[in-house]
């Protein structure tokens, strides 16, 4: 993962134009982080994820989910790229034509060997800070889901596991899950 140093803001970040491409780029307090795609465990993981989103919301229809690329505006120096996030359907007008341009209710980050420390550290802040109510961290090579919840002005950890076992999205009420089924190639 390679940082610029010079400050940015949202609106100068997208109109840049000299991005390499096959990378990633995000916006984290008004510097640029530039990122290599995904690995395919990584994505192995996410279209497991999409399947039993899609699933639980064919019948729930409580709102919208993305998975990446998709920008997320979370203020005027911060835009970043989730795995995957939701937002309810009575905050759908923070759906932009390209981009979300407020707080979801709901952010998953897939850690990678070049993203953990910004997932649990910098980005995990972010999402603190813009009190974004449930924040996934799922780790693929110790096959580990954490689901944390913002209480009282934190993260709570609401839901561990590790290989197997079941996990339960607080906001998302039904929405669970064994996990070995998101790490089973």
């Amino acid at each position: 993962m390679e940082v610029v140093l010079e400050k940015y803001f949202v609106t100068d970040f997208l109109q840049k134009e000299d991005f390499e491409e096959n990378f990633i780029y995000e916006l984290l307090n008004g510097t640029i982080v530039k990122r290599s795609a995904p690995s395919l465990l990584h994505q192995s993981i996410l279209r497991k994820l999409v399947h039993i989103f899609e699933d639980y919301l064919a019948e729930k229809k409580l709102g919208e989910f993305f998975f990446a690329p998709i920008d997320v505006v979370l203020d005027e120096e911060n835009l970043v790229i989730p795995d995957l996030v939701f937002v309810f359907e009575s905050k759908k007008d923070i759906l932009k034509e390209n981009y979300i341009a407020g707080i979801p209710d709901l952010v998953v980050e897939i850690l990678s060997p070049s993203t953990a420390r910004y997932d649990r550290g910098e980005k995990m802040k972010l999402y603190k800070k813009h009190q974004v109510p449930e924040y996934w961290i799922i780790e693929p090579k110790m096959q580990v889901v954490e689901i944390y919840t913002y209480q009282n002005g934190d993260y709570d950890l609401q839901e561990y596991a590790m290989e197997k076992g079941w996990v339960k999205s607080k906001i998302l009420q039904d929405l669970q899950f064994d996990i070995s089924e998101i790490f089973k190639t």
